[in-house]
């Protein structure tokens, strides 16, 4: 208690030192000052786009439209304004007599694509509707960095796209570009980070995801985005997962596969479908088909709601739905080669010896063990709401090069670290549990089944204690607190502009607050880990479940008593929790062994 309580204090000492440094986030500007920086071709492109959602004033010649809220309107400007203020020279005190409060980014670069159209209402409602763009890149310093054409624009994600006004999105250079100082690349991804109101869960478990060298972990970089002239918030911009030499770099099968035959559009081949499997009718395929394969499991409701719009996919005799990201329409040859892989690689993984009983083959020659309990532990560390059921990536090169199948890359951590957003019910935002990565009612039976394996188990906890136990300390008093100095004015910009999102999902609470609470839960995590993995106490899980449906896992050291149950706020006619038999939780006896308790409703 008291070690959480000190690294709580120096991880506020750490942010209000890197806020002091800030400033404040108002910055007043002299209107009389005269534009002085040049912006290369866009300046005049800029200046003769019409914007008809509000006033709109020059920005290092950049249109910024000022956003109406509460009375005022809020010119949310760019880092680049904080050093020279003749960046935003025309911005005025007042219009039409209501005032104009200035907020200012700092440190950060901001990015403004223009569409065609000019409006984004379509890509905004239509996740597969794509429309050519410019990009520009504006430095902290003011300097330009970048001025390409997009092929496309597109918004994209799940749930993220689908709960929120504020979209991830996808773009597309015409050619291979290095953006943001990260290696070249032509496809990128902008995470909206919606559902954390700290911005930061996504560049922290990257992090810890790099430290323990799992593929396309590279971190990120964080902008100001603007979308035709619009301040569109605080983003996170990462490389796009797909087989690409500066990305993951194994066997492009997929153009192998395009170069001998005649069609680059593999799906204009049309398919051939089973009632579990989907494969594109290409007629050739290239010698080696062992590699490399880039496939993504997705849990059995969105696949089969989603299953006529995907490429190719296959489901194994455990009910494991897999999609091909790459190749995106593998053949009927490659998907039998790729998915037999895969029913061996889980047959050996679900038996109790590890040995697929059909080919005597061992779950270590098949997989590799050590990428398998590093994601793991990286789903398990950051309490991932989505491990081991969505956004679950794997990846096999060619057996010429290295013939196993690897866990990652890594995607998606915002609903993690504790983090409980509002569209997601009732979520735990306990430090204190141990999942096995099964505790969510979608869940893979993979990550459990090798957790009772002991050489997968001694690989979990040899690593954890070498590797991660320091390093979560290291994460909540020194990268989380640079993290939150470095995009804090841009993150109270971006609570501002989407301030109905964070009042749902957060109840309202200060970006201090967030920061603080996420700094607890990863040192109250470190320290129940460091029990479970380096003391090893004996624990029991206590299950829960609301009309045979799995609900919770919570988790006892032995010897100690019931926790307090949770109330499940959507459940109206919720009464208590009882056994199977009926018996009332005991809430002063120890506990010794694992207990399942089911909902008693009206």
């Amino acid at each position: 208690m008291h070690k959480t309580r000190n690294c709580r204090l120096i991880f506020i000492l750490i942010l209000a030192l890197a806020l002091l440094l800030l400033g404040n986030s108002l910055v007043q500007y002299d209107s009389a000052q005269k534009l002085t920086k040049t912006s290369m071709s866009f300046q005049e492109y800029a200046s003769e786009r019409a914007q008809a959602d509000g006033p709109v004033i020059n920005v290092a010649g950049h249109p910024v439209t000022l956003w109406l809220q509460n009375g005022s309107y809020y010119a949310f400007l760019p880092a680049a304004c904080r050093s020279d203020m003749s960046l935003a020279a025309d911005l005025p005190e007042t219009i039409d007599g209501i005032p104009v409060v200035r907020l200012c980014s700092a440190h950060l670069p901001a990015v403004f694509i223009d569409t065609t159209s000019e409006t984004f209402e379509t890509i905004d409602h239509d996740k597969d509707y794509r429309e050519p763009a410019t990009v520009t890149v504006l430095t902290a310093d003011g300097d330009i960095s970048l001025y390409q054409p997009l092929e496309y624009i597109k918004s994209c994600g799940n749930k993220s796209y689908l709960e929120f006004d504020k979209k991830p999105y996808q773009i597309k250079f015409t050619e291979a570009v290095p953006l943001l100082g990260m290696e070249e690349g032509k496809t990128w991804i902008l995470l909206a980070n919606a559902a954390d109101p700290t911005l930061l869960r996504n560049a922290l478990a990257r992090d810890l995801a790099q430290h323990l060298g799992l593929a396309q972990s590279d971190a990120g970089v964080f902008i100001d985005l603007y979308l035709n002239g619009s301040y569109a918030g605080n983003y996170y911009v990462t490389e796009k997962i797909e087989v690409k030499e500066n990305r993951l770099d194994i066997t492009d099968l997929e153009t192998a596969t395009e170069n001998v035959n005649t069609r680059r559009d593999l799906s204009a081949y049309g398919f051939i479908e089973t009632e579990t499997t989907k494969a594109a009718a290409v007629p050739n395929d290239p010698a080696d088909i062992t590699g490399g394969y880039l496939i993504e499991r997705d849990f059995e409701n969105r696949f089969l709601t989603e299953r006529p719009d995907n490429g190719s996919y296959f489901v194994t005799d455990a009910g494991e739905c897999f999609i091909l990201r790459s190749p995106s329409y593998a053949s009927e040859k490659q998907l039998d080669y790729i998915s037999g892989y895969i029913q061996d690689v889980e047959n050996a993984i679900l038996a109790p010896d590890g040995v697929d009983p059909a080919t005597g083959r061992r779950y270590t020659e098949l997989i590799d063990i050590d990428s398998f309990a590093r994601k793991y532990l990286l789903e398990e560390v950051t309490a991932n709401y989505d491990g081991g059921v969505a956004s679950s990536l794997f990846y096999k090169d060619s057996d010429r090069t290295d013939g196993r199948l690897y866990a990652g890359p890594v995607w998606d951590y915002d609903v993690s670290f504790g983090n409980t957003p509002a569209y997601l019910g009732d979520l735990s935002a306990r430090p204190d549990t141990l999942t096995k990565l099964a505790a969510h009612q979608d869940a893979s039976p993979w990550f459990s089944a090798l957790y009772e394996k002991p050489d997968f188990y001694a690989r979990i906890t040899d690593c954890y204690a070498r590797e991660i136990s320091s390093y979560l300390t290291h994460l909540a008093q020194q990268t989380l607190p640079e993290l939150a100095g470095t995009t804090a004015a841009s993150a109270q910009m971006d609570r501002l502009r989407w301030q109905d999102q964070y009042r749902k999902n957060d109840g309202g609470q200060s970006l201090e607050e967030s920061l603080a609470f996420l700094s607890d839960y990863i040192t109250a995590r470190r320290d129940f880990l460091d029990q479970v993995w380096i003391d090893e106490r004996p624990f029991c899980q206590v299950t829960l479940y609301i009309d045979e449906t799995l609900y919770d896992v919570l988790t006892v050291f032995q010897g100690d008593t019931l926790p307090e149950l949770p109330t499940p706020a959507y459940s109206t006619n919720f009464q208590g929790w009882a056994t199977k038999d009926g018996r009332a939780p005991d809430f002063s006896a120890p506990l010794y062994e694992d207990i399942s308790f089911y909902a008693v409703l009206k």
